[in-house]
This record gives structure tokens, C-alpha cells and sequence, in this order.
């Protein structure tokens, strides 16, 4: 598997238990409503981080120029995707923006920073 592929991979299962991690604490703050929002933001990060991977995997498999044109274009497309599901999230399913934005932001920097460190042991 390539590094890409599995960084991306990694990152997804740490979300299974990092994500509920989150969405306790914000069942204590926030309560129910904060939850749920906690564990949908926690799952829209896991879901790009996967598909991130899975897309440079591919890329770096082809040519250097198109892991270059897949990572610029890949940005791009992860934000707007990013957009357009908290949108979503917010609009019809009502979510609590609390919870949801901070399952999002906690969920991608923690999920990050442990990838981190997990590769500066390898």
C-alpha cells in the first residue's frame, strides 16, 4: 500500500475512537444536540482524510505532475466538498453548530497531530 493510501487509512480508523472521544465531551458541555454534531463533523473529517489518500495514492502512482495537479486541484475540491456537507449538515439536518464545528476542528487537528507523531517514530 502506498504511503498516501495509508496515511489516509490510519487516519480514518483513529477517527473511529477519537470522534466518539469528542462527542462524550461534547455530551458533558452541549449535551445530546452537541453530540450528534460532534460525531457527524467527526465522521465528514474522517471521510476526506480517506478519500485524500486514496486520490494522492493514485496520483503519485501516475507521475509526479499529476500528484502536483491532484494535490493542488484535491485542496480545492476537499474545501469546497467541506463546504458544501457542513452546509448540508446545518440546512437540513439542524444540527448543532457548536458540536458540529468543533467535532470538525478538534477531530482534524487531533487526527493530524497524532498522524504526526505516529510517523516521526516510523
Amino acid at each position: 500500500m502506498d504511503v498516501e493510501a495509508r496515511m489516509g487509512s490510519e487516519m480514518a480508523r483513529s477517527a473511529l475512537w477519537f470522534g466518539p472521544a469528542i462527542a462524550v465531551l461534547m455530551l458533558v458541555i452541549g449535551g445530546p444536540p452537541a453530540a450528534i454534531g460532534a460525531i457527524v463533523g467527526a465522521a465528514i473529517v474522517a471521510a476526506l482524510f480517506y478519500f485524500s489518500g486514496k486520490a494522492l495514492s493514485w496520483a503519485a502512482r501516475r507521475s509526479p505532475l499529476t500528484l502536483g495537479a491532484v494535490s493542488m486541484g484535491g485542496f480545492i475540491v476537499r474545501l469546497l466538498l467541506l463546504t458544501v456537507l457542513v452546509w448540508a449538515a446545518l440546512r437540513f439536518l439542524q444540527l448543532d453548530r457548536t458540536g458540529l464545528f468543533v467535532g470538525l476542528g478538534a477531530t482534524y487537528i487531533g487526527l493530524t497531530a497524532l498522524q504526526a507523531r505516529k510517523e516521526a517514530v516510523r
